[in-house]
């Protein structure tokens, strides 16, 4: 799915509503750096993406305004990046949703929360050998859909 979605952000110009700036000032510090790829799909690439999703998928893209996606597949970064991402969740206010310990990645979500509806969504993956992974989304996100979200996650490698 990330594929999907950075092959779109590639050959349309990008659309930036309801992003979070703090991340994006991140994505753009760390894409400056060897080995971190940072991507920003905004609504008008998120809304070209559902029309041509499978059935099932439409639905996931059509809540989500902005996607901000920071990706490493090494831990020179890892140092800076973690203090300053543990900093902007404090600065939205974003609660801690939970912690996923899969076999080749840990994910810690954390959520601001307008109700029962996610407004802001900041996902951290960390490989378990070397890499990791932050993925930041906005939109209308009723919290029973989250399932559906961690789809559209970046990929384990």
């Amino acid at each position: 799915m990330k594929r999907f979605i950075l092959l779109i952000a590639l050959l349309l110009p990008m659309s930036l509503s309801a992003q979070i700036p703090a991340i994006e000032k991140l994505g753009k510090e760390a894409k400056r750096h060897k080995g971190v790829e940072y991507e920003s799909v905004g609504s008008f690439m998120l809304g070209m993406a559902s029309k041509m999703a499978a059935k099932e998928q439409r639905a996931t893209f059509e809540m989500l305004d902005h996607i901000d996606m920071i990706v490493s597949e090494d831990n020179t970064f890892l140092d800076t990046l973690e203090p300053r991402l543990k900093s902007i969740i404090d600065d939205l206010g974003a609660s801690f949703i939970g912690k996923t310990d899969e076999e080749r990645a840990t994910n810690e979500v954390y959520a601001v929360k307008k109700g029962d509806i996610i407004t802001q969504l900041i996902i951290f993956t960390k490989s378990k050998t070397k890499g990791y992974a932050v993925t930041a989304m906005t939109g209308e996100i009723p919290e029973n859909r989250l399932g559906e979200i961690a789809k559209l996650s970046p990929p384990k490698k």
